[in-house]
């Protein structure tokens, strides 16, 4: 069985590529919220909505919708920043911990049996291809001046 480090290594290095850009259309739903959650648990502290629309590369709009959605699932907390009443603070909570803990199993587990079954060096074979992939698609943009339809979903995600 693959070692959790081992598929942590994969994981960081898939991750490394963005796949969220191209494969995002396989679970909308968690998405956006195990997103937030990573990003607010990588964080270790109080981050503004700003920064997670920056992070998930969305609209400030987006961002608000989603954060209420989480804050009424009990997942994080919102409140303004005393110093600037326009910025919105937002930090996890513990029941939000959990949740992406679990998330974060979850995924160790498919990644796991994904790299049992391949091994590890046709998984970094794949993940190699993948960046190619995106290579080749930067550069065709940059030829074309133009953005591959599957980035500009962001403005379509789904809660």
């Amino acid at each position: 069985m693959a070692k959790e480090q081992e598929v942590l290594e994969l994981l960081n290095e898939f991750n490394s590529i963005h796949p969220l850009e191209f494969l995002q259309h396989i679970d909308m739903t968690s998405m956006g919220i195990g997103n937030v959650l990573g990003f607010l648990c990588a964080s270790g502290r109080e981050v503004t909505a700003g920064e997670i629309s920056e992070y998930m590369n969305v609209s400030t709009a987006r961002v608000a919708v989603l954060l209420k959605k989480m804050s009424d699932k009990e997942l994080i907390n919102r409140r303004s920043d005393p110093n600037d009443k326009r910025k919105v603070m937002v930090s996890i909570t513990p029941k939000g911990i959990s949740a992406f803990e679990e998330k974060k199993k979850e995924i160790l587990l498919y990644a796991g049996a994904i790299v049992d079954h391949f091994g590890k060096e046709k998984v970094e074979d794949f993940i190699e291809s993948c960046r190619n992939i995106r290579d080749i698609v930067d550069r065709v943009e940059k030829e074309q001046n133009t953005k591959a339809t599957w980035r500009n979903r962001n403005s379509d995600i789904k809660e």
